[in-house]
């Protein structure tokens, strides 16, 4: 079927762009979803643009940097398209490899960018402002006449120094909050590193017990075990890439989406000399925990 459809997408493409390596390692590859949609999402980005796409998954215990030279070491990929956790060796692909051209997802420098390399960027910063903005909001329709400054401690930030949130999107949050609550701010807390469980059980519980109604939360591969200890503690969160997921509906208010697949399709399309990162699109996707307000549903949409 795929070999069909890239068939029919070549001869309807005014171009031919040849084949293209996409090569993620787990474990962001989870982050993605489920295998096949995830392949299909991004072979479709890929093939409606007149690409081939072969995608590649490394998983221990392959060694990705020794695989992945020597696939492109064939000669048959002039796009290559590298994830995390791999993107950060492109240097040493990017010089070896000058006829092929890397495409990047994930953080990284752009000091000395060779011409056949650029960067997928994703700026969560204006999102999380805006999930902010509704969490704040929706304390607000709840409060019970109590005044809006003083709601801002009904929201918390529950975080650990590894836990994939950049200062910049935790600043944007509680700015975001503080834009629906005159000016409040919410409570945070910020665990030791590393973080275990019992840990992360105390804290959603004692934020809990302080009136924390709903957490930002932003302590790494446990903030599905946060969710999970809401689901009796009580309490929802605005999380990063759940929707992919779909695990604890019920405990998630928002989640800050990268669209990884729609990023690459964004970075094919993009002319080869282009200078600088291409902007990956970030989405904001509603759980089941409690209702967006009417009012800032629009706002939400346009993130």
């Amino acid at each position: 079927m795929l070999a069909f459809c890239s068939v029919c997408a070549l001869l309807a493409c005014s171009c031919w762009n040849g084949r293209v390596l996409v090569a993620f390692e787990e474990p962001f590859w989870a982050t993605l979803g489920d295998d096949i949609p995830a392949r299909f999402a991004v072979a479709r980005e890929s093939i409606s643009r007149g690409y081939v796409p072969r995608i590649m998954l490394m998983r221990s215990p392959d060694d990705p940097l020794v695989r992945l030279q020597k696939v492109l070491g064939s000669g048959a990929y002039r796009t290559a398209v590298v994830g995390p956790l791999v993107s950060p060796q492109w240097r040493q692909f990017a010089v070896r490899f000058v006829r092929t051209r890397f495409i990047l997802v994930g953080d990284g420098d752009d000091a000395g960018l060779p011409p056949n390399a650029l960067w997928i960027r994703y700026d969560r910063t204006g999102a999380f402002r805006s999930a902010g903005f509704a969490t704040g909001s929706a304390v607000l329709a709840e409060g019970g006449g109590v005044g809006a400054a003083a709601l801002a401690g009904r929201v918390g930030l529950l975080l650990s120094a590894d836990g994939g949130l950049t200062n910049e999107e935790t600043e944007a949050f509680s700015s975001g909050v503080a834009e629906a609550l005159d000016g409040g701010r919410p409570v945070a807390r910020t665990l030791a590193k590393p973080v275990d469980k019992p840990a992360v059980k105390a804290a959603v519980e004692q934020m809990r017990q302080a009136g924390v109604e709903i957490f930002l939360l932003g302590t790494g591969a446990l903030d599905p075990w946060c969710l999970e200890v809401m689901s009796s503690a009580g309490g929802s969160a605005v999380v990063a890439d759940w929707a992919t997921s779909g695990a604890f509906a019920r405990q998630v208010f928002l989640s800050v989406e990268e669209d990884i697949p729609q990023g690459i399709g964004r970075a094919l399309a993009a002319p080869s000399s282009q200078p600088g990162p291409v902007a990956g699109p970030v989405r904001i996707v509603s759980g089941s925990a409690r209702p967006v307000p009417a009012a800032v549903k629009s706002r939400l949409e346009g993130k």
